[in-house]
């Protein structure tokens, strides 16, 4: 069985081939998942001529002939004006364009429902780009390849042309009965009252095209293993990415051939934003993320400052983690950042870089070993990788944003420890964390993020430990707030401009609304209503992990195949058997843990720190299984608060 880990990997190579001489152009997402898959270095070695983004401020130099052009998403739209913008300009008389889209992706864009053979898209690609090159003699060839994946350790792939597909608040139902009744053109259209009710059907042309793509993504991912999967869900976004895979067409070819036994679970994100709203982790991966800023907005690296300058400089190119040649060794290093605690890392880190020097015996710590790391040129070239981290792991150590994230997380536990019945609200809290937050040198960011986890934690309980009467006087203060602050850009194009007291206004109810919407996702739930958890009645409240609790019971020999939240995808002839069957006779349903592998794949985005609590608990429940952990990018507290901001479905 081929390792998942050689996915991305092998179609890097089948792009590879078609670079020699050529003018090489990617959109920002592939080159992300380029950064995973060999780099830019991998391009020019197999002989393209040059690298640039895929942009209408870039161009092809004059004496190229040959173009390759590559998109992680559909040739449609504004990527494909970018194209004919390109290729009009330039003297190429050989263009090689590939879409990490699916081909049906492609049919949905640009026949809605309907269904095409694949050639018919490809040979529209094909005769629009003769066109443009203006000899229809010249070269063309089209390609569908899924270069969407990259693979930060060995058991976690990112997919991230999916970040947009992610679940939906009650708050976006205004929008999507809108797209439907302008779709049907029927004043009197049938709508959707609640998210819990939503097909692929009901969704917007933009939501049911990140839809497909991700499904064909994942189908060919479990394809990449000879695999015949099995889905299950939790939540009602997962739910629809299960349905349709279980109906693709593909992957009911897959399954009547593939050996190898393959759970898919599919979880929505919006089921616990309190994991993902925690400022610090034991987990050395996940404080580079809240630490440092990201290399290039990728979300999976960060940009390490190399230059030694406080602030970096313009001459020295920043360091990363992603390994550029050596991935054995690589993902060694990867498997340090995740999976250890940050001091076992730290110490595995320091050992490593003094063993790598030639005289380190008066070294004591990290910060000596970089200082002499620092000096030897060839050190560097021959260890750049290890070097690149060792440096980052210093500079997070002594960093002062570090020391914000910690303060910030003794903040946010103290908060939590007032979710109970007998304490005030933590609302009277943030309150005064409100008024006094120039002198705690706090953002309205900061106090937002810690509100998301507030209330994603109090789920049903909303209602009594956050009163409606101190959230009116939190609108106020927000309100003045946002009129007399400097804004954070998120903030600023949330609440719109010119910052007024009406806009302003507007802009912290519709916070309170989307702060409701995400306390009440998990109104559905039978067995996950809540992630509040006291060990003892000595012990303060404390979040436990939606995921913790998801994996413990997958395990459960009592209860694996009881869980009323985990709905099991059927849609075989067989499955319909055995379900009118068990109407009869007491037939056991099939459980996750049926099959030896199993993908973990979380729409919205995954925490560093969750990657290690979920492969921690896989291998404390079993020997025999395996799991990959999926998720289309990597969540910092921060990012939480898009569903905040969210305006609406095309915002």
């Amino acid at each position: 069985m081929l390792r998942w880990q050689e996915f991305g990997q092998a179609w890097w190579a089948e792009a590879r081939k078609k670079v020699k001489n050529a003018a090489v152009f990617l959109d920002p997402l592939a080159c992300e998942c380029l950064h995973w898959n060999g780099g830019a270095p991998s391009l020019l070695e197999a002989g393209a001529s040059c690298i640039k983004e895929l942009s209408t401020f870039e161009v092809v130099p004059k004496n190229i002939k040959k173009g390759v052009f590559i998109s992680s998403t559909a040739w449609h739209g504004t990527n494909y004006n970018i194209l004919e913008s390109l290729i009009k300009k330039s003297n190429l008389e050989y263009c090689v364009i590939i879409t990490s889209a699916h081909v049906s992706v492609h049919h949905l864009l640009l026949w809605g429902s309907r269904e095409s053979n694949d050639s018919e898209v490809l040979q529209k690609i094909e005769g629009d780009v003769l066109g443009w090159m203006g000899n229809m003699n010249y070269t063309v060839e089209v390609f569908s390849f899924p270069l969407s994946t990259l693979h930060p350790t060995r058991d976690t792939v990112l997919i991230p042309s999916a970040k947009l597909a992610r679940p939906f608040l009650t708050s976006d139902l205004g929008y999507l009965n809108e797209q439907l009744i302008l779709f049907s053109k029927q004043v009197d259209a049938q709508t959707v009252r609640s998210i819990n009710d939503l097909s692929n059907a009901n969704l917007p042309l933009e939501s049911q095209v990140q839809v497909r793509q991700l499904v064909h993504n994942l189908n060919q991912l479990i394809q990449h293993i000879n695999g015949k999967d099995e889905i299950f869900t939790v939540g009602p976004f997962s739910r629809i990415i299960g349905t349709e895979l279980e109906a693709l067409n593909a992957a009911k070819t897959r399954r009547k051939t593939a050996t190898n036994k393959v759970s898919v679970i599919l979880v929505d994100r919006l089921l616990d934003l309190a994991s993902a709203t925690k400022f610090s982790s034991d987990n050395l991966y996940d404080r580079f993320i809240h630490t440092l800023d990201r290399l290039h907005e990728y979300s999976s690296d960060v940009a390490i400052n190399m230059s030694g300058k406080p602030q970096g400089d313009l001459t020295t190119a920043p360091g990363c983690l992603a390994p550029q040649t050596d991935w054995n060794d690589g993902w060694d290093m990867m498997d340090h950042l995740f999976h250890e605690n940050s001091q076992q890392a730290t110490e595995w880190f320091t050992d490593v870089l003094k063993d790598s020097l030639e005289d380190s015996n008066d070294l004591k710590n990290l910060d000596d070993v970089i200082h002499q790391c620092s000096k030897d040129w060839d050190f560097i070239e021959k260890f750049t990788h290890l070097y690149q981290i060792g440096y980052g792991v210093s500079q997070i150590q002594s960093n002062d944003e570090a020391k914000r994230m910690d303060y910030l997380e003794g903040i946010r536990k103290s908060l939590v420890e007032c979710l109970d019945d007998e304490s005030p609200s933590p609302l009277i809290q943030v309150l005064q964390l409100l008024k006094t937050r120039k002198d705690m040198n706090l953002s309205l960011d900061d106090i937002l993020v810690l509100l998301v986890h507030l209330y994603s934690l109090a789920g049903d309980r909303r209602e009594d430990v956050l009163p409606a009467e101190l959230e009116e006087r939190f609108k106020s203060l927000v309100a003045e707030i946002l009129v007399n602050d400097i804004l954070s850009d998120e903030l600023h194009d949330f609440v719109g401009v010119p910052v007024d007291e009406i806009r302003a206004h507007r802009a912290a109810q519709r916070i309170i609304e989307q702060l409701h919407c995400i306390s009440e996702f998990r109104s559905h739930m039978k067995r996950y209503r809540t992630l509040c958890q006291r060990r003892n009645s000595a012990m303060p409240l404390e979040c436990v992990s939606f995921f913790q609790q998801l994996v413990e019971d997958i395990f459960d020999p009592l209860f694996g195949d009881k869980n009323p939240d985990l709905e099991h995808k059927s849609g075989s002839l067989k499955d319909f058997i055995k379900t009118g069957f068990s109407l009869f006779v007491n037939v056991r349903k099939p459980k996750p843990v049926d099959n030896p592998t199993i993908i973990l794949y979380v729409c919205g985005g995954i925490r560093p720190d969750e990657v290690k609590l979920i492969r921690d608990l896989f291998r404390q429940k079993s020997t025999t299984h395996k799991v990959l952990i999926a998720s289309s990018h990597f969540l910092s507290a921060y990012d939480s608060l898009q569903y905040v901001f969210k305006k609406n479905l095309s915002s």
